[in-house]
C-alpha cells in the first residue's frame, strides 16, 4: 500500500496543503466542497501503484488559505489551480474531479489545454440555470460556532441530509437517494472537514453553483471523459450533455460498485498520454532563514506540522501548544513576536496535522521535538510553552540543556504522585464517531468545561477555576476541530505529560524560568510551589491581553 505524506506549497494565492504519495506519471486529485485531499487518501493508496497522486486541498478547504477576492468565481478557482500545480512543478498530468470540483477542473482544462493529457470528471453538474442568490443561500446557510456549542447537531443533520437528499435542503421523496448511508467514521470524517473549514469552503461551493457548465464544454481540446457512476445523483447529466462531444471527448457510465470504478479509472489513466518523467514534492530550504508559513518536518516516526514565523535576528523562539489542541492556538502570539526572532509553532504529535508516536511517552515527546529543530537548523531556542505543553518545555530544557536558553511557563500542572494516574485516565476519555453525532458535543463540553474547573472532570467546589473563561464559540470551534482529526491518538500528548513528575524533572533544569500565575485560580495553584523547585525562577501575574503578554515575553527572553 502506498504511503501517504503531506505539503505545503506557496502559490500565488497563498499556501496550499496537500496529500500525495506513489511514482510515475502525475494524476491530481481535486475533491468536492466541503470535503479536503483527505477524501482521497484511499486513493493514493491503490493508485500510488502505478501513479504519483497529488490532491490539494482547494482554497478554503482543508488547510489551504482561501482566496482573497470577495465571492471567488470558478475562473478564480481554475487560475488557483493553475499557480498551484506550477508552484509544485507540474506542469502537465491528468486530473480527476469529482461533482462540483469537476467544475474547476473542466474551467481549467478549457483555460490552460496544453497542461492535461487527460481530465476525467466524474459526476459533473448539470443545473438548468445558475443558482439564484436566495437558492444559494438556503444550500449553503452561514457557519456560525455557538458558545454553547448548538451548531454541531445542526451541522451533523446537515451532513447526514447531503448523503441523503440532492440537494441536502430538498427534504422530499423525489430527491431521496437510493444510497447507502455512510459509516459512523465515514460522516465523522465529513463532519471533520466541514468542522475545519468553519465555513471557508462556502466560496467554491457558491461559485459552482453560480457557474454554468454548458458554454465550456464546446471550447474543450484536451481528451476529456465524463463519467457518473449509476448510483450517483447527477446521474442523468451525461444525457444533458452536447452532441456531438469535441473531439477527443467522450461520455461513460461506470457500474457503482467500487472495485469496478477503479479498475476503470485506472485503465482511463493509463490510456492518457501523460509525461513518464517523475515527480517528487518541492523541499523546503533547510533551516529558518526568511521562512513564514507552514510547512511539514519528516521525523524518523513521521511528519510534523510547524507553522513559522521570519526573523532578523535573536535566538529563535519555539512555543507549545496545550494538549490537547495544535499550533492554531499559538498563531497569534507567535505572529505578534515574530520580526525580531523566528518562531516555530509544532503540532505535537498526534495531534493537529502531526502523525502520532508509535509509542507515545514524555521521552519519546522531547526526542521528536529535537528532531524537529534539527530538521530546521536550529542550534538553540527560548522556548514558551502553555497547558500541558510545559511538561515538554521543561523535560526538553532538562534533557537537552545546550538547545535551551530560557523558558516561559503559563499553566504548568503540580500534581501530587496520587493524582497522576486518574488525571491521565480521565483527562482524554475515548471518543468514538457515533451516528448521531453525540462525540462532537462530548468533545465541546470536555473544552467548555475545562474554562469552568481543573481539572475539567472534577464536579467539586475544589475544582472551580477563578480566572476569566474564554467561552468564545470560534476558538472553541478551532480546538474541537483539532481534536475530530485524529481521535484515536488525541490523547496521547496529554497522558505523556500528566503521567510525569515534573517536581523531579524540575530540580534538574537550570536555565531562567518565567512561571505566569494567576492568584486563586486552581489552575495554576502549583505555579509558586514549582518556583521553589528551580535553580532559576521568577513568578509574574499572567498578562490579560496580548500587548502585556508579548511585552512580558519579550522583556524575558531579552
Amino acid at each position: 500500500m502506498t504511503a501517504v505524506l503531506k505539503g505545503f506549497v506557496d502559490a500565488p494565492h497563498g499556501q496550499v496543503h496537500f496529500r500525495y504519495g506513489g511514482g510515475g506519471p502525475v494524476v491530481v486529485m481535486l475533491h468536492d466542497s466541503p470535503r479536503s485531499s483527505a477524501v482521497h487518501v484511499p486513493n493514493i493508496e491503490w493508485l500510488g501503484e502505478h501513479f504519483t497522486v497529488v490532491a490539494p486541498d482547494t482554497p478554503g478547504c482543508g488547510e489551504s488559505s482561501p482566496l482573497a477576492q470577495p465571492d471567488p468565481s470558478i475562473q478564480d478557482f481554475a487560475a488557483a489551480l493553475a499557480g498551484t500545480l506550477s508552484a509544485l512543478g507540474i506542469e502537465r498530468c491528468a486530473i480527476y474531479a469529482p461533482h462540483a470540483a469537476a467544475k474547476i477542473a473542466l474551467q481549467f482544462t478549457v483555460e490552460y489545454p496544453g497542461r492535461i493529457a487527460l481530465a476525467v470528471l466524474d459526476g459533473l453538474p448539470w443545473q438548468a440555470e445558475p443558482a439564484t442568490p436566495a437558492e444559494i443561500e438556503a444550500r449553503l446557510p452561514v457557519f456560525a460556532p455557538a458558545a454553547d456549542g448548538s451548531h454541531l447537531p445542526r451541522e451533523w443533520s446537515r451532513v447526514l441530509d447531503t448523503h441523503r437528499w440532492a440537494p441536502w435542503n430538498d427534504r422530499t421523496s423525489a430527491t431521496r437517494l437510493a444510497r447507502r448511508l455512510p459509516d459512523d467514521l465515514e460522516l465523522h470524517e465529513y463532519a471533520t472537514d466541514v468542522l475545519m473549514a468553519a465555513g471557508r469552503w462556502r466560496d467554491a461551493a457558491s461559485a459552482g453553483l453560480r457557474w454554468d457548465a454548458a458554454p465550456h464544454v464546446s471550447r474543450l481540446r484536451s481528451p476529456t471523459v465524463f463519467v457518473n457512476r449509476e448510483d450517483d445523483p447527477t446521474d442523468a447529466s451525461l444525457d444533458r450533455l452536447p452532441v456531438p462531444l469535441p473531439s477527443g471527448c467522450s461520455a461513460e457510465r461506470m457500474p457503482p460498485q467500487l472495485p469496478a470504478w477503479r479498475s476503470r479509472l485506472a485503465g482511463l489513466l493509463r490510456q492518457a498520454s501523460l509525461p513518464r518523467t517523475g515527480w517528487s514534492a518541492p523541499r523546503p530550504v533547510p533551516g529558518l532563514g526568511s521562512c513564514r508559513g507552514q510547512r511539514y518536518v519528516d521525523l524518523v516516526h513521521g511528519q510534523v506540522r510547524v507553522s513559522l514565523g521570519a526573523g532578523t535576528s535573536g535566538v529563535p523562539l519555539l512555543l507549545l501548544h496545550d494538549a490537547p489542541g495544535s499550533s492554531a492556538s499559538l498563531r497569534t502570539l507567535a505572529a505578534a513576536m515574530a520580526g525580531e526572532r523566528a518562531t516555530i509553532v509544532p503540532d505535537l504529535p498526534g495531534l493537529g496535522e502531526s502523525h502520532p508516536l508509535p509509542y507515545p511517552s514524555l521521552g519519546s515527546y522531547v526526542t521528536a521535538l529535537v528532531e524537529v529543530l534539527e530538521g530546521l537548523g536550529c542550534g538553540c531556542v527560548d522556548v514558551f510553552a502553555e497547558g500541558l505543553g510545559t511538561c515538554f518545555a521543561i523535560a526538553l530544557a532538562a534533557h537537552h540543556p545546550s538547545l535551551v536558553r530560557r523558558v516561559a511557563l503559563d499553566g504548568l500542572p503540580m500534581l501530587r504522585s496520587r493524582d497522576r494516574a486518574p488525571y491521565s485516565r480521565h483527562y482524554c476519555p475515548s471518543l468514538v464517531p457515533d451516528r448521531h453525532g453525540t462525540h462532537l458535543l462530548r468533545a465541546w463540553h470536555q473544552l467548555r468545561d475545562a474554562e469552568a474547573s481543573w481539572p475539567w472532570f472534577d464536579r467539586s467546589a475544589t475544582a472551580v477555576r477563578s480566572h476569566a473563561p474564554d467561552l468564545d464559540g470560534e476558538r472553541l470551534q478551532a480546538r474541537l476541530a483539532d481534536m475530530m482529526k485524529q481521535l484515536p491518538s488525541y490523547g496521547d500528548a496529554a497522558r505523556a505529560a500528566l503521567q510525569a513528575s515534573v517536581r523531579d524533572i524540575l530540580r534538574t533544569v537550570h536555565q531562567p524560568v518565567l512561571l505566569f500565575d494567576v492568584a486563586g485560580d486552581v489552575r495554576y495553584a502549583g505555579t509558586r510551589r514549582a518556583a521553589r523547585h528551580l535553580k532559576d525562577a521568577k513568578v509574574a501575574a499572567r498578562p490579560t491581553g496580548l500587548e502585556e503578554r508579548v511585552a512580558g515575553l519579550r522583556d524575558f527572553f531579552a
